[in-house]
C-alpha cells in the first residue's frame, strides 16, 4: 500500500501561531538543557563534549593534557578546572 503525504492548510495566522509554539517550545528545551549542564560540578567525558562543544576524539588528540580525576574506573572532569585549564593554556 501506497503512502502519500498528509497535506493541511492553514492561515496565515494559523501558521504563524504553529512556527511561534514550535520555537518557543525548541528554546525552552535547549534553555533547560543548558541549565543542567552548567550546574554539573563534575562531567564524563561525552559530557565535556557537549559542554565544549567538541567530539570526544579532538579531546584525546588535543586536550590530552585536561585536568581528570578518575573515580571507581571512570574518568571525570571537574568544571571548574576545566575552565581555569581552557582560558590559563
Amino acid at each position: 500500500m501506497k503512502t502519500r503525504p498528509i497535506e493541511i492548510l492553514l492561515s496565515p495566522q494559523q501558521l504563524a501561531d504553529v512556527e511561534l509554539q514550535v520555537y518557543q517550545t525548541v528554546m525552552s528545551g535547549i534553555s533547560k538543557a543548558n541549565e543542567a549542564k552548567v550546574q554539573k560540578t563534575w562531567m564524563k567525558s561525552s559530557d565535556l563534549a557537549d559542554y565544549l562543544p567538541i567530539s570526544d576524539s579532538t579531546i584525546r588528540e588535543h586536550l590530552s593534557d585536561l585536568p581528570f580525576h578518575i573515580i571507581g574506573g571512570t574518568k571525570f572532569y571537574n568544571k571548574k578546572e576545566v575552565d581555569d585549564y581552557l582560558l590559563n593554556k
